[in-house]
């Protein structure tokens, strides 16, 4: 009863939108699995996989339309879903525990919410965030506006779009917290599961006062033992560090849109060598004023979009400014930079061909 109210909600909020094209109901099916993931040729990371890919996959759809997501958990430990930025009913926000019980291993659920706000968005696991946003849980969740008089491709005549998810990790600190973590929640069944709580120092209570009492009782919280914090040695685009990340070509007199959001845990400043560009949307909002800059920093947990229309042919560097963003492990260049190469009219980019320097 409660779904089919919540989908009659659903309903009733298409039929109240503006109408610029029919809303539709877009599915999507969520596989979650741990594996090996290659950041690098010789970089081999355990990782936590969606169908088998980081970022997980892509949801792209029009403001109203109906979102279907089946999450299907493959892995030993539990998960949510929460969708950054959208304003969805409460009880599909996907917060372990404050909305949820946790997706636990071969159990199956699905998310369903209307797509609002329109904008550059995304979505990541909420359960032990630190974690399995590092491991690689996070995908790009694009809403394209209905109404066609606020799409930024049509009023900037984009001719070139791509979205860049940004994260940091740290291969051993995650190969280890992982294994632990999955070692821990191997044994099936809720007894167990509540057994593993209490070996671990984990439990859960009804309120903080159930808390209270069980420390006025004995009990000793899992924050008297600690965890190890990551060391950040990798800064990936889209699951790859460079020189992975593929470069953009576009030529002179062309519209890029850049989508960048950024899932990890630290700030970066990326720099753009050759051109000014515009900072035109924050978080997946439309900014009355955009601003001309060179240098985009881009925080923890934020989106941005930008729009280049460089006029100067030539391979050029986009690169954080904060150069340990600009790192492999140490070595320089790597991490979050990639190449810009723009062609003149007649379709020629450089006389000089950029080579891979792995290490300066």
């Amino acid at each position: 009863m409660k779904k089919k109210l919540q989908l009659a909600l659903v309903l009733l909020v298409i039929l109240l939108l503006p109408v610029h094209g029919r809303a539709q109901v877009k599915r999507y099916t969520f596989r979650i699995s741990i594996g090996s993931w290659n950041i690098l040729p010789d970089v081999a990371v355990k990782s936590l996989l969606i169908n088998n890919q980081i970022p997980g996959p892509a949801i792209e759809v029009t403001e109203g339309d109906v979102v279907e997501v089946k999450v299907i958990n493959d892995s030993v430990l539990p998960h949510t879903i929460h969708w950054h930025g959208l304003e969805v009913p409460n009880d599909q926000d996907g917060v372990p525990y404050v909305t949820q019980d946790p997706i636990e291993q071969g159990e199956t659920y699905t998310y369903r919410f209307v797509a609002a706000p329109a904008g550059t968005r995304f979505w990541h696991c909420h359960w032990s965030t630190l974690l399995h946003i590092s491991g690689g849980m996070y995908g790009p969740l694009i809403i394209h506006p209905r109404d066609p008089r606020q799409d930024l491709n049509r009023k900037y005549g984009v001719t070139l779009e791509r979205t860049m998810m940004i994260d940091s990790i740290d291969p051993a600190w995650q190969d280890k917290m992982l294994t632990m973590m999955a070692k821990m929640h191997a044994k099936k069944g809720m007894a167990a599961r509540e057994e593993n709580h209490k070996s671990s120092g984990e439990r859960l209570f009804a309120d903080v006062g159930e808390y209270r009492r069980a420390i006025e009782d004995g009990y000793q919280s899992p924050y008297l033992q600690g965890l190890p914090k990551p060391s950040y040695k990798y800064h990936l685009i889209n699951g790859h560090p460079y020189p992975l990340v593929p470069p953009v070509k576009t030529r002179v007199g062309d519209t890029v849109r850049l989508r960048l959001i950024n899932v990890g845990n630290l700030p970066h400043y990326l720099h753009f060598h050759g051109l000014q560009l515009l900072v035109v949307a924050i978080d997946g909002n439309t900014l009355a004023n955009p601003r001309r800059v060179n240098t985009v920093p881009i925080f923890p947990g934020q989106a941005k979009d930008l729009i280049l229309q460089p006029q100067i042919p030539g391979w050029w560097a986009v690169h954080d400014h904060a150069e340990w963003g600009s790192t492999n492990n140490g070595h320089f260049p790597g991490g979050t930079m990639f190449l810009l190469g723009v062609a003149d009219r007649e379709g020629k980019i450089s006389a000089y061909i950029p080579r891979i320097s792995l290490t300066q």
